[in-house]
């Protein structure tokens, strides 16, 4: 096995467990206008959100054209228009920006209080820590995920939180390695090994900046042929084992 110096989770769906977060984070939002929870809503708010993410990271949102010129890693406006976006989807642009700027805010600060660790993730943190350099890389929302760590109590294990919002670029975009990178004073990629749950943010940001990977797949889902990951396992702790 090779010697890395950095090990770079994932957060959601790999140390925490992001459907219930959001599930919550959604009640909340539904509850401060007046809405019912129910669980067909909930799922619609989590394709809407999933899809827009996707096509955030493939380019396909259109910016206004006094954002063209931003990437997103300095600027509120840009920030506060581009998560508005999934929110004025959800309600068929029948709310106001700023009352979908107001409701996202909401959204993001529920979701750092019901927070349920995926199984194992503080043994390992714990153990892996030791040995390594501990970093966070998401590409949700910065402002939640140190509360979420903290809430699962691995914010102690963890060297740096560095997300999408720092950068203005989303995983597996090369050019959030670059900031994590820079960030990290240019370790050489061979020292890098990432963990995470998703083949097309996780392992594909992985193989698009040529360093190692663990693909964490609870559910054993069958590999498609695309997909190198360097290590597959299907508990956190298989991690501590492998390393």
């Amino acid at each position: 096995m090779k010697k890395y110096k950095i090990i770079i989770f994932d957060l959601d769906d790999t140390l925490i467990d992001n459907t219930e977060n959001i599930r919550h984070a959604y009640a909340k939002m539904m509850q401060s206008v007046g809405e019912p929870y129910t669980e067909t809503e909930f799922q619609r708010w989590y394709s809407i959100d999933h899809k827009f993410w996707e096509d955030w990271q493939e380019g396909l949102i259109e910016l206004p054209e006094n954002l063209k010129s931003e990437t997103g890693k300095k600027s509120e406006t840009f920030l506060n228009w581009l998560r508005a976006q999934r929110v004025l989807i959800y309600f068929n642009n029948q709310i106001t920006l700023e009352k979908a700027i107001e409701l996202n805010y909401l959204f993001m600060n529920a979701l750092k209080e019901n927070v349920i660790a995926i199984n194992n993730a503080y043994n390992t943190l714990q153990y892996l820590s030791n040995k390594y350099q501990i970093i966070i890389a998401t590409n949700g929302p910065q402002i939640a995920t140190k509360e979420k760590l903290s809430k699962i109590n691995c914010l102690q294990f963890v060297n740096n939180i560095l997300s999408a919002d720092m950068f203005g670029y989303v995983k597996p975009r090369k050019e959030f390695f670059e900031g994590i990178q820079h960030t990290l004073n240019n370790y050489q990629t061979e020292e890098y090994l990432i963990v995470g749950d998703s083949l097309s943010s996780d392992i594909a940001f992985a193989m698009n900046c040529n360093f190692d990977s663990c693909w964490f797949n609870p559910n054993k889902a069958p590999l498609p042929s695309k997909y190198k990951p360097t290590i597959i396992i299907n508990d956190l702790i298989e991690l501590t084992q492998k390393l």
